[in-house]
Formats: structure tokens, sequence, C-alpha cells
């Protein structure tokens, strides 16, 4: 046990299970689904700070690390998440298996980059991801303190709002005339790219052919990006608004049963909608919720007697 605990405390990861399921059926029969806890602000007193920039994957952005596969004599990398070949850069020539850059270090799988080159200019942002699958008087105590939170955040910081129950939706701040909501089936997974198609991300400019869609810089416009999220001055009065009218999920389920609850469907659409137009920023996801997942990725099954009792 003692080396899970040394692993969490080096890369800030927790997993409910230590041993992950060899089978199809040994999959199946696990209540409780595999998944990872990862702290990205946990404190590390001996953290290595590299005073340079990452040396990215060119297809899918992904950082040079321990587990790339590296030829020394041909001078390329090979990404593990997406397997794209990748050339190192002329200030990489000397590496090799005995002179390593400090981020295939087999012990530095959590380091930080420190590069005034690319500091970013993006403002805070505060994404508010909302469960509406609770009591009236709980949604009441929570629009008041979602109101709060909204005056306090700094002024110049963008917010966006999602709710979620059996469908998730999230919100247009950047339409005034009415209120305008994207909804999203809350029993499937939803990929990066099936959320910016169906959030017309890509109305008003082709969507690029090749490489990974990120902000301004790379195939997003600064109009597509506003209509959902905005500085908090601008955008105060609609979330209130929605806050307003915001009730309980209206979509019935047996007496028996808990509500459908898809908390993971919401925080998919939220981590992709904050990949897709913020990236690299200092971006939260800040979710609201009242009881466990019931509805589509990570949904834990109770049995109907014990499902009852609990509720």
């Amino acid at each position: 046990m003692g080396e899970f605990v040394d692993l969490e405390a080096q890369d800030a990861v927790r997993m409910p299970w230590n041993v992950l399921p060899g089978t199809k059926q040994e999959s199946s029969n696990c209540v409780v689904p595999i998944a990872a806890v990862y702290t990205p602000l946990k404190a590390f007193p001996s953290m290595p700070v590299l005073p340079y920039s990452p040396l990215r994957c060119r297809n899918c952005r992904s950082v040079l690390n321990p587990f790339s596969i590296v030829d020394f004599i041909a001078k390329i990398w090979i990404c593990p998440f997406c397997l794209q070949r990748n050339n190192f850069p002329p200030h990489y020539h000397s590496i090799s298996d005995d002179n390593l850059p400090a981020e295939l270090f087999p012990q530095y799988t959590t380091i930080e980059y420190e590069s005034p080159s690319e500091k970013s200019t993006v403002p805070p942002v505060f994404l508010f991801v909302v469960d509406t699958c609770m009591i009236e008087e709980e949604i009441g105590f929570l629009k008041s303190a979602l109101s709060q939170a909204v005056g306090l955040v700094p002024e110049n910081s963008l917010v966006g709002l999602i709710t979620f129950g059996t469908y998730v939706s999230v919100h247009e701040l950047g339409f005034g005339q009415m209120s305008k909501v994207y909804v999203f089936k809350g029993s499937k997974e939803v990929t990066k790219d099936q959320v910016m198609e169906q959030m017309n991300f890509f109305a008003k400019k082709p969507k690029p052919a090749t490489g990974v869609i990120a902000g301004v810089r790379d195939g997003l416009t600064q109009e597509s990006i506003s209509r959902f999220l905005l500085p908090a001055s601008e955008c105060e009065f609609a979330i209130n608004s929605i806050l307003e009218e915001l009730q309980k999920d209206p979509w019935s389920v047996p007496s028996d049963q808990r509500a459908t609850r898809c908390t993971g469907t919401a925080l998919s659409v939220a981590a992709h909608l904050l990949g897709a137009c913020v990236p690299g920023s200092g971006a939260r996801i800040m979710a609201f919720t009242g009881g466990p997942i019931t509805e589509g990725p990570g949904a834990v099954s109770l049995p109907p007697t014990l499902n009852s009792f609990l509720s």
C-alpha cells in the first residue's frame, strides 16, 4: 500500500483501484468505475522547475515525458497518446541515453515549466457546473450562493455556466436577446469535436483540416468564444436572470430510484469547452452537485432496495 501512497505524493493522482481489470468481464463486474482523481494545485516542496518551454507533440499538443519513446539516433520521439512521430528541435542535438533532458528522467513524472515567452495573457476563468437534481429548498440556497459568487469574482475574469440533470445544458451568455441553450444527452459520452460542432463554433469560420483546435491561436474566433465565456462585468445580469428561472430537473424518476444525474457528461463537456476556448489558462471548473452520478460516464449502479434506503 505504501507504494501507492508514494505515487500519490509524487503525482497527486489517486485511483479507486490499485489493479486494473484484465478482461472485459472483470471490468463489467466492477461496481466502482475506473477513474482517477487529480489535484492540479497540490503543493510539492521539491517540485522540479524547468526554465524553458515544453516540447509539444505537433498533432495532439501533449508534452514530452518519461513515457515517450525516443530514438536517439534519428533524433525523434513518439507521443504515447497519439503515436505521432516528432522531430527534436536543434537545441536537443546532444540528447543521448546518457545525456537526457530533465523531462525524460523516470522520476520526473510531474514537473513545472517556467518560460517567460509563454506567460498567459488570458484572465482567470470560472466555469460553473450546476446540478439541478435537488429539492427546491436546496436549489434556492444554491442560487443565492452562486449569485454572490459571480459578484465576488474579478470583473475581468471570464465566466461560463452549465446546468445538468438528465441532460446537460450549456448556456450562451453572449446572446442577450433571449435565453439560448445547447443541450447534450447525459447518457452518452461526448467528444471535443462533437461539442464544437453542436455548439456551432465553425459557423462563420471553416474548421482547420489538421491540428488541435485550441483558442484563437489555433482555429477559433474570439466571437465564437465570447458566446459562452464572458467577463464577469458583462454577463452578471445574464447569469442572474438564468439563476432566477432555474428549477429542479423536470424529468420524473420512479420513487424507488435516485434522480438521473449525469455529472460525468457535464464535467466532460465543461473540460472540452475550456480546452477548446482557453487552452493553457488558469481556468477552474466549479462543480456543485447534490449526489452520486446515476447516468452516463462514471455512473454508480445501486440495487433498488439499497438505492431506496439511501435516498
